[in-house]
């Protein structure tokens, strides 16, 4: 009976002990939620919205507090008193009101963890939610085409490397933005809370500015879109004459910013690069991927590229193999402005012959629309090259390319009376006319082909008789917004959630494309563009 007594003693206490260890919170996890609580009473408590409250200083006298937090218990109630201080909520009409929302975004379950908060709190952060904000809000805007506009954040543009506060605030204000006004949040490779996760202790531990800002970089680039960037005004950057693609596995000179400039650095189309100022090349560029934003996978490497070849040294070194053989160049790097790449010289539009029209779209005007389609209105094939940027002219054009309006793409933008849900548009038309071409239109794609040009793509691609020959796009569409990150440095993300009209997605894989043509080493070395030739081969059938 005593050794059962014992045992049942010890039993009721490791099941004890079990239970308090279940209770315990990381330091991590009562970071994670401070900030999601920030965020979330930030953008939907109506008093907080309208900004009477001096919202980051809030942040910043709360912070001790929860670190304090031995436990849930504790921590609820340090986020009670705080919501009790900020003033009564008054029951909300409008709030019932039944909208029709695309919510692949939209997740407040975080709200109702059991293990973080006690039932009390997450019943008063529910009330919150069903009583939010429906008028203006102090820190956010809808601009004219649905993208949100961050408003009324404070300045510090002196905090290049603030102190521990500070770099969680404005971790918190960045992941914030991003879980509410984001609309490709769905797509991420990394689940948004695991990112938040994650970069809380990358943050806070971050030991000088050079590790603080690349902490920053590596949290933008997991939102997965080449839409998204931060500038450290800071950081001087120079660049190589050269662009480089990702073709066959390897690092390849795929074209020049400066004909001039790489012909004097002694580079050709073709070059393969081997290594860096002695250092393998794939290897220092799979390093940096993680600081860099990209769509795709192509994307992503294309860009580990660029960024590992540029830098602030007036010159580098690389290895390159150049028919079969290794040899070393010095070249020199450059400011951005040297090449004078947007004034080099191109053809607006051109007849291969008689049959086949060529229009490129880097050089189109609006004035130029009617005449150049006009004069190819007894060609067999019109040729449209969207392996650039065009001009916001996609749907004057159309009125040459259908016959009648279509649908191209739909558009969602972001929620300011329901935070992280979003809004469909009305479907986008192209225009029409009884001038639309009678031949084929054959539209060309790349990995250059991003943002405008993809959203002119869907809309040539609804075309009466078209094909869509290339590789794949960079898959960034969608309006840029651009904000601050704390400390006064410039970001952006993609604003508006672009979709073809049956759901496809053309975030993150690029426009549809009909016959895919990826170039080929040995064809820059030939000086060949492989894709416009299978474009005259097709125009020619």
């Amino acid at each position: 009976m005593i050794k059962k007594a014992i045992l049942s003693i010890l039993l009721i206490l490791g099941y004890a002990t079990g239970i308090t260890a279940q209770q315990s919170i990381s330091e991590t996890e009562k970071l994670a939620s401070l900030g999601k609580i920030y965020g979330f009473l930030k953008y939907y408590h109506p008093e907080v919205a309208k900004g009477d409250f001096d919202w980051d200083q809030q942040f910043i006298a709360q912070l001790p507090k929860v670190l304090k937090a031995t436990d849930k218990n504790a921590l609820s109630e340090v986020y009670s008193d705080w919501i009790e201080g900020l003033g009564e909520i008054k029951k909300c009409r409008k709030c019932d009101t039944q909208e029709d929302y695309f919510d692949k975004n939209f997740d407040l379950s975080w709200t109702q963890n059991p293990r973080l908060f006690t039932t009390e709190l997450s019943e008063t952060l529910t009330y919150i939610e069903n009583n939010r904000n429906q008028k203006k809000s102090f820190y956010a805007a809808k601009e004219r085409v649905g993208k949100i506009e961050i408003t009324n954040e404070p300045n510090y543009k002196n905090f290049e490397y603030p102190e521990e506060a500070y770099r969680l605030l404005g971790l918190f204000k960045y992941w914030n933005i991003i879980e509410y006004f984001y609309p490709y949040k769905y797509l991420t490779d990394q689940n948004w809370d695991a990112v938040l996760i994650e970069m809380i202790p990358k943050i806070k531990e971050a030991a000088n500015k050079e590790a603080y800002q690349l902490a920053i970089r590596e949290l933008i680039a997991k939102l997965d879109d080449a839409h998204a960037w931060v500038n450290f005004s800071n950081q001087s950057q120079k660049y190589l004459p050269l662009q480089v693609s990702h073709l066959e596995n390897k690092a390849v000179v795929s074209g020049f910013y400066n004909d001039s400039l790489a012909k004097l650095n002694k580079l050709k189309l073709g070059d393969v690069i081997l290594k860096v100022n002695g250092k393998d090349f794939a290897k220092e560029a799979e390093k940096n991927l993680k600081y860099v934003s990209g769509s795709n996978t192509n994307n992503k490497i294309k860009r580990a590229y660029i960024y590992t070849l540029n830098g602030s040294e007036d010159q580098v070194v690389l290895t390159i193999e150049r028919e079969g053989k290794r040899q070393e160049l010095s070249v020199n790097r450059y400011d951005f402005r040297d090449f004078e790449y947007w004034n080099t010289p191109q053809i607006k539009s051109k007849s291969f012959d008689e049959k086949i029209g060529y229009i490129n779209m880097a050089r189109l005007k609006g004035e130029d629309i009617e005449a150049v389609f006009e004069s190819f209105e007894n060609k067999n094939a019109i040729i449209i090259d969207l392996r650039n940027y065009p001009a916001f002219i996609y749907k004057r054009c159309t009125r040459y390319l259908n016959s009648e309006k279509r649908d191209f793409t739909k558009i969602y933008t972001p929620s300011l009376a329901y935070p992280s849900r979003f809004q469909f548009k009305k479907p986008l038309q192209t225009n029409s006319s009884n001038k639309a071409f009678k031949g084929k239109i054959i539209v060309l794609v790349n990995e250059s082909t991003m943002s405008r040009a993809e959203f002119t793509a869907m809309a040539f691609q609804t075309a009466d008789n078209v094909v869509t020959v290339g590789n794949q796009t960079v898959g960034a569409d969608g309006d840029v917004v651009r904000f601050e990150y704390l400390g006064g440095f410039q970001t952006a993300m993609s604003g508006n959630g672009i979709v073809y009209p049956d759901g496809t997605e053309s975030q993150r894989n690029g426009v549809k494309i009909d016959i895919e043509v990826k170039p080929t080493i040995d064809g820059l070395r030939a000086g060949r563009d492989e894709v416009l030739e299978k474009a005259l081969e097709i125009a020619k059938q």
